[in-house]
């Protein structure tokens, strides 16, 4: 047993003790009359209100703090309204136990709850003054104080106090006792108990203290503001210099001991805030998935699981990968460029085959500005949404060897919309059909518009939604600029619904979660992937095929990952470069990348070192660098090919003109002859037009130079779509078409 539990005493002690005994006596005698009429008529109601809570007395659990791991067990945070983490008894040093007891209550082992020599001293302090002013309370009515009565200090207190203290040490041990009390009492700087105390002032676990810190801890009990080091170090020090004195007094420590206490330094700062909370990005969403998903067993209400959260002591194990989240902060800071007009970007990493978030970074930093771009800024996904219009034509039945027309500049009657005619610009001059893999590679905007077309796009929305794209719904939203990205979306949700192609069609819910053990270390809930079928397994294979072909030589080429890392993505640029996108995968994780300003649509022109900007830019070049420092020991692995698939369909809108269908050789006025497949044979004619292919300019970026993107920004919005709208052939001629109109916030830029 340590030296404090001990009950034998040294006889000189001992004698010292009944002496002032005596005196007590006396003094007890002179002013029990007086007393005796203070309490009396209270006494009749302490026996009444504490005689059932004296039968069966019980302490509560104490709350705790929760606290959050990364994947790999590190710690995170602390999630803290009261700063506690509960230790043995056994695991506390006997200098920090001595020194509590040696200035709050040295005959903590001797006593049966109350001191009655200290409660005297009490009642005549109580008689001179009219109110209780200094001590007498043991540790145990401490604990009656902290846990079963108001902390209301008057001899009406005082005298339930002391019978529920008794009752108390009938129901737990002394140990049982003192273990509880330094869990509990308050240190100052929301620090509740000796560990969160060790923690805040000294930035140790509790059994790393010895003397000097148990000493300065233990003077902080009666005045926690007052004797908080570092706040007033002198009067920390004076109130350490008396527990050091009282140490020396009861035979504690030896005089050089005692003045080794006294000059030791005291801590200048609190090694934990005051107030702990969620430090980053990642860790406010996982806290909002606690206090909202029904699915993590921590109460039906929101104010339930609060108070699990905040006093459960629960320990929360997140899938944030640290190597990841380094590494992801590392390309936006270097490669993201140190714009004047603020520019920033977002990240959101999810494992391919669980969307389990591995690394998010939501925006510049977290202590400056807590909106969360990657999860709470909508943004137009530019052609990155292609790709979900790619989706529901192979579900539909197409294939990637299907073909389309390309021809660019094209219009689109829009009847009752704005404007009519909807005009796009952005892709070739050429009239003849491409594969919907050749005009991917080129995100092509009047081939992709032509292809919603086809299609229909109240399909394409039903198809995204499938995939968990949810801000795009109503049947509002299937405009004829929908597969253009002219519809608002979060880059989380990107990430979670290219996963699925990935993961051969299977779309899984985004989660923060691993699983969490309660204070005991028990296993209350484990994460298991919300698993639903989004599209066919071939669908999903035929998109990864196409979306690895346009990172091998369509406008993704910088987002390559190094390593001979497989990867597959879609650029993405919104209308007047306000937005830039790179949303792609490798068979580990995949990564939704966005560029922009993080208050207002600000065009994204003559950016420093880049020029205007496009999702083959900045997101592509920070998606590669990125996955090629997270892959770096990974092994490589191919995507599994689609099966065999025909096609060569030539798929046309509704009334559109077919202008390849006529004989060559019967051109009629006002039309030439045209090679439609480049086999060198005129095997069609189409109206003869006059038109100038709109360009890009091409900037010079140092090593690796970012490419040039084939496609300029698209035009407006039309606010309705017609079933099957007819494309208009005949382009007048002269320059580029461009809008009529003012301008609007609804077409996508292409790549």
């Amino acid at each position: 047993m340590p030296d404090y539990r001990k009950g034998a005493m040294p006889i000189l002690r001992v004698i010292k003790r009944l002496s002032s005994l005596g005196l007590v006596l006396v003094a007890v005698s002179l002013v029990f009359t007086a007393t005796i009429i203070t309490i009396a008529p209270q006494v009749a109601r302490v026996a009444t209100s504490t005689s059932s809570v004296a039968a069966d007395i019980e302490l509560q659990e104490l709350t705790e703090r929760s606290s959050m791991y990364a994947a790999d067990g590190s710690f995170l945070t602390f999630l803290v309204d009261e700063n506690r983490q509960t230790v043995d008894l056994e695991d506390i040093p006997q200098e920090v136990v001595m020194s509590v007891l040696a200035i709050e209550d040295f005959d903590f082992y001797q006593h049966s709850g109350v001191n009655y020599r200290a409660v005297f001293r009490a009642a005549l302090a109580n008689v001179n003054s009219g109110s209780i002013e200094g001590g007498g309370s043991t540790i145990t009515q401490q604990l009656v104080k902290m846990n079963l009565l108001t902390s209301e200090q008057n001899l009406g207190r005082k005298i339930p106090e002391a019978f529920l203290a008794r009752q108390l040490e009938k129901e737990y041990t002394k140990d049982e006792l003192l273990e509880r009390y330094l869990n509990s009492v308050y240190f100052g700087s929301n620090a509740y108990g000796v560990q969160a105390a060790a923690e805040t002032y000294f930035g140790k676990d509790v059994e790393d203290l010895g003397w000097e810190e148990g000493a300065m801890l233990a003077g902080i009990i009666s005045r926690p503001g007052a004797y908080d080091p570092t706040v007033n170090a002198d009067r920390a020090r004076d109130r350490r210099s008396v527990v050091a004195d009282r140490l020396l007094a009861v035979e504690l420590v030896d005089e050089e001991l005692a003045e080794s206490i006294k000059r030791a330094p005291l801590p200048a700062e609190r090694r934990v805030p005051r107030s702990i909370k969620p430090n980053d990005y990642y860790v406010q969403e996982a806290l909002e998935a606690l206090l909202d998903d029904p699915e993590i067993p921590l109460g039906e209400d929101r104010q339930t699981r609060f108070n699990n959260i905040y006093y459960g002591g629960l320990k929360i194990h997140l899938f944030l990968d640290p190597a990841a989240q380094a590494a992801a902060l590392k390309a936006r800071d270097e490669i993201l460029p140190d714009d004047p007009r603020g520019f920033t970007s977002a990240l959101a990493a999810v494992d391919t085959h669980t969307s389990a978030v591995v690394a998010m970074v939501g925006g510049p930093e977290f202590a400056r500005e807590q909106f969360n771009i990657a999860t709470q800024g909508l943004r137009q996904p530019g052609s990155s949404m292609k790709t979900f219009v790619l989706a529901a034509a192979f579900e539909a039945g197409y294939t990637a060897k299907d073909t389309i027309r390309g021809d660019s500049p094209c219009e689109f009657d829009n009847p009752g919309g704005f404007p009519d005619p909807y005009k796009v610009k952005g892709g070739t001059k050429s009239y003849a059909f491409q594969s919907l893999a050749a005009v991917t590679r080129a995100s092509n905007n009047c081939a992709f518009v032509r292809l919603g077309q086809v299609v229909a796009n109240d399909r394409v929305i039903e198809t995204a939604n499938k995939l968990g794209i949810e801000t795009i719904v109503n049947p509002s939203d299937a405009v004829l600029s929908l597969p253009l990205g002219s519809k608002e979306v979060y880059a989380l949700d990107m990430a979670a619904a290219y996963a699925a192609f990935g993961n051969d069609g299977i779309y899984n819910e985004p989660s923060y979660i691993s699983h969490i053990e309660d204070a005991e270390g028990n296993v209350i809930y484990e994460n298991r992937p919300d698993s639903r079928r989004a599209v066919s397994v071939q669908t999903a294979r035929m998109i990864t095929e196409t979306l690895e072909g346009n990172v091998r030589s369509g406008t993704g080429t910088k987002a390559r990952v190094s390593g001979g890392h497989p990867a597959a993505g879609k650029t993405g640029t919104a209308q007047n470069h306000e937005d830039a996108w790179f949303v792609g995968y490798t068979d580990y994780i995949t990564t939704a990348v966005w560029m922009g300003h993080p208050d207002e649509k600000i065009p994204m022109r003559n950016v420093r070192g880049w020029g205007n900007m496009f999702g083959g830019k900045v997101p592509a070049h920070i998606f590669s660098q990125f996955n090629s420092d997270y892959h770096v020991d990974l092994e490589p692995v191919a995507f599994v090919d689609p099966e065999p698939f025909g096609g060569g369909k030539r798929l046309k809108v509704a009334g559109e003109i077919d202008f390849c269908s006529g004989s060559p050789r019967e051109a009629p006025d006002g039309t030439e002859r045209v090679d439609t497949d480049g086999d060198g044979r005129i095997d069609c004619f189409r109206a003869l037009t006059t038109t100038t292919e709109s360009t890009t300019t091409t900037t010079t970026v140092p090593p690796p130079p970012p490419p040039t993107d084939p496609n300029a920004p698209s035009t407006t919005v039309p606010t309705t779509q017609p079933a099957n709208a007819a494309v208009r052939t005949t382009v007048p001629s002269g320059p580029p078409v461009t809008s009529s109109g003012p301008p609007s916030s609804g077409a996508g830029a292409g790549g």
